[in-house]
């Protein structure tokens, strides 16, 4: 029975990859042929036929399971608790881990060097703005990436990645978003090693066939390098909260700047979450005063950004301070004052499903076996819970919802159901 339902699962998740690969081939022209071709094209229309339900339906399930989690018994979730030894004994654990680590890496920058593959130019809606950023940035200098835009470090990185390669700026962002998809199935990888070793590998593989992955209308380059940056300064604090050793704190400093200068919602989402999560462990103050050790640094970065950008308001000065002055009712634009009055719910843009509902499924039987009993629970519990929150909103869903852990929760899931079956 084990097998068979994990060879189900196998099947179906193939059929939805292949089929959606042969969709996208298909729309740029090049129509895949054979025997059994239209099998999995025939899988993705069927399953499509429920995708007007499925976001009602995802929603409700993962906010039934964080509740759950929340209300039940104290009593340690069977993640916790002893797990089932592991069945192959042919390699080491680490000798396993990074053959599934390193598989994964391939499978996510295969899938999406394909379609670009196929395409003599960059594809992705945003992919135009960016190129024109690179480009004034090798007009004006890299200064010009502070001075006129809100995340300046990240500009900094693609501009000098740019440099380095060698290549056009159009023939970069051709690999770009291979690169980015890597490092996120990386990230994910490190960050959940740390504290559920053996769900790791499925997490990973999860991420690296994930359809929000793969997406080739809009390329969110920002977003992608957020969520890079935050799966790993989480795994680095972690880290840092099991030693307390000054050379984690001191690379934590930078991480929160870095994030802060990178996307500064993804810093604040940070904050809130670890903060919450201190507060609530038995040790509150001690916690709270280790974590406030490594993030106020990064609150001064922010206080100095702010207090320019007050005292020398949009257009003489933008930059980042320019992103908080808006929110402080400062920003003055070439058009005249922005303000922002459409933001309502909408599930249009819920990203939660990443158009594959197996996912999501995995995802909330991983809050079922993973509860909220120690700190890692908590975070995740907190961070999954806000981010629903703010992927109802119009105005941020798309880019709130790449922020779900639901590679991670999905990967402890899958990986629960092999132990258990």
């Amino acid at each position: 029975m084990k097998w068979f339902l994990l060879t189900l699962a196998a099947v179906v998740l193939s059929l939805e990859i292949v089929g959606v690969a042969e969709g996208v081939s298909s729309s740029l022209g090049y129509p895949v042929s054979g025997s059994y071709v239209s099998i999995p094209s025939q899988f993705v229309a069927v399953t499509s036929l429920a995708l007007p339900i499925l976001p009602y339906l995802s929603l409700s399930m993962f906010a039934g399971a964080l509740l759950f989690g929340v209300i039940s018994s104290t009593k340690a979730g069977p993640v916790d608790e002893a797990r089932t030894p592991d069945v192959y004994q042919g390699f080491s654990r680490k000798s396993r881990d990074y053959l599934v680590l390193t598989a994964a890496v391939a499978i996510a920058a295969f899938l999406v060097w394909l379609p670009r593959s196929l395409q003599s130019l960059p594809i992705g809606g945003d992919t135009l703005f960016y190129i024109s950023a690179i480009d004034t940035m090798n007009r004006e200098g890299p200064l010009w990436a502070l001075l006129y835009t809100d995340r300046p470090f990240f500009y900094l990185i693609i501009y000098g990645l740019q440099n380095l390669s060698g290549l056009s700026t159009v023939d970069f962002f051709r690999i770009l978003p291979i690169i980015l998809a890597a490092s996120t199935t990386a990230s994910v990888w490190f960050f959940v090693n740390l504290f559920y070793k053996e769900a790791a590998g499925y997490a990973s593989l999860l991420m690296a066939t994930s359809t929000s992955l793969m997406r080739t209308s809009i390329d969110l380059y920002a977003s992608f390098f957020a969520a890079i940056l935050l799966f790993l300064t989480l795994g680095i604090y972690l880290r840092y909260r099991q030693e307390m050793r000054a050379r984690q704190r001191s690379l934590l400093w930078v991480m929160f700047v870095v994030i802060l200068m990178s996307y500064w919602f993804v810093w604040a989402l940070i904050l809130v979450v670890l903060g919450l999560a201190e507060a609530l462990s038995k040790e509150g103050a001690i916690r709270i005063k280790a974590f406030l050790a490594v993030a106020l640094p990064s609150a001064g970065v922010l206080g100095l950004f702010v207090a320019v950008a007050l005292m020398r308001p949009p257009p003489l000065y933008w930059g980042l301070g320019f992103s908080f002055a808006l929110y402080l009712g400062k920003a003055i634009t070439p058009v005249g004052p922005v303000t922002y009055t459409s933001a309502s719910l909408d599930l249009s843009d819920l990203g939660l499903l990443q158009y594959n509902p197996v996912v999501p499924i995995f995802a909330v039987i991983g809050l079922f076996f993973y509860r909220p009993r120690n700190f890692e629970g908590r975070m995740i519990y907190i961070w999954s819970s806000i981010m629903l929150a703010f992927s109802l909103i119009s105005t941020t869903g798309l880019h709130a919802a790449l922020l779900i852990p639901l590679p991670v929760l999905a990967g402890m899931g899958l990986r629960k159901m092999v132990e258990a079956l």
